[in-house]
């Protein structure tokens, strides 16, 4: 039996003990990306694999269906991000990308986004991993967005 971790936040346990988790030391693990709209909306896009240039473009794809023809994105450093394919695909839309100095995460609302969910599934064990996306998915509907233009416009 797998079972899948969350991090860990806080733990309790008798001093001098430590409580032991049958893990097989393969881990399993669900992967999203995210945005958050100017009108207070958010958008999760689960991914199959990791991030790479055609997860950004399977992301850029979707927000423009879901916003409208027109958008511009603002994304963070990742090499994802800035690949040179990405590049490529928005050359042939009406997508603006503008990025987010290096560094800069406490101005990115998304990831405003993350530390809720990783609060909300820290120190809780998943038997299976679709327990896990049953859980993530629960609580991304319970996230309180955050204003966009508070980070941009501080």
């Amino acid at each position: 039996m797998r079972q899948v971790l969350s991090t860990l936040i806080y733990a309790w346990f008798p001093e001098g003990e430590r409580p032991l988790f049958p893990v097989t030391g393969a881990w399993d693990s669900i992967k999203q990306l995210g945005a958050v709209s100017d009108s207070g909306e958010t958008f999760f896009l689960p991914c199959g694999e990791n991030f790479n240039s055609d997860t950004t473009i399977r992301l850029l794809d979707a927000l423009q269906t879901e916003f409208g023809e027109k958008i511009c994105v603002v994304l963070d450093n990742a090499s994802y991000f800035t690949a040179n394919a990405v590049q490529e695909f928005v050359e042939d839309t009406p997508i603006e990308l503008c990025y987010l100095p290096r560094g800069s995460a406490l101005v990115n609302p998304a990831e405003e986004c993350w530390r809720q969910l990783n609060q909300e599934l820290g120190n809780r064990l998943f038997d299976t991993l679709d327990d896990l996306r049953d859980a993530a998915l629960s609580a991304l509907n319970r996230i309180e967005v955050p204003n966009v233009f508070t980070y941009l416009y501080p």
